[in-house]
């Protein structure tokens, strides 16, 4: 069984083909939010974190917004910085070159004349790597590849007899055939945990 995806740089395919505008910090979101916006073919996250943050706490953030990096929907990464904050940019681009070698750029505010002048570069660097995104053409890859992961998007009656089990088999077969399924809604199997562990690859 194969998928049309998109081959990255670090070997991983892709289904969707974005750039991703990636803010450090709270204080750099929109930014990131006015570049996104401007450019299409990007897309970005509203980061509340970055700053006033300590231990592990700060390493969560750095791992988690380096995941978004890495996603294999993600054909490459600007970040966006406003250079004071706790989750330095230096720490944050050297978690994502460790995760992936896709393209990374990195804007900072404070160094880089302003908000006004941050967002223009921003978006350059944006259209720039977009242009060199699109040159992507899908290819058939195998079904092994291919990672689903499962979120609820909001519970009504018939999700007990329709929407899980469909998703249950769905993932059942991607599964059986190589691929792998991941499921973060703990909520959603409460009850049903020695059957998710009897059957889970990791716990």
């Amino acid at each position: 069984m194969k998928f049309k995806g998109y081959r990255r740089h670090d070997g991983r395919f892709g289904i969707r083909n974005k750039v991703l505008i990636l803010p450090s910090v709270s204080c750099s979101a929109e930014a990131s939010r006015l570049i996104s916006q401007q450019v299409p073919g990007t897309i970005t996250i509203t980061n509340q974190y970055g700053c006033g943050q300590i231990g592990e706490d700060v390493n969560q953030t750095v791992r988690t917004l380096s995941g978004f990096a890495a996603n294999p929907n993600i054909y490459g990464t600007i970040v966006v910085s406003l250079g004071c904050e706790v989750v330095q940019p230096d720490i944050l681009t050297n978690k994502i070159q460790e995760m992936t070698n896709k393209p990374l750029e990195l804007i900072v505010i404070q160094e880089g004349g302003g908000i006004v002048n941050s967002i223009a570069k921003g978006v350059s660097l944006a259209r720039k790597m977009v242009q060199e995104m699109s040159l992507l053409e899908r290819e058939d890859v195998d079904i092994s590849e291919l990672i689903v992961a499962l979120e609820c998007g909001g519970s009504d009656p018939t999700s007990g007899i329709a929407a899980n089990p469909s998703v249950g088999l769905a993932s059942d077969l991607i599964v059986a055939a190589g691929g792998t399924s991941i499921i973060s809604e703990t909520t959603e199997f409460i009850g049903a945990e020695h059957i998710f562990a009897r059957r889970a690859s990791n716990w």
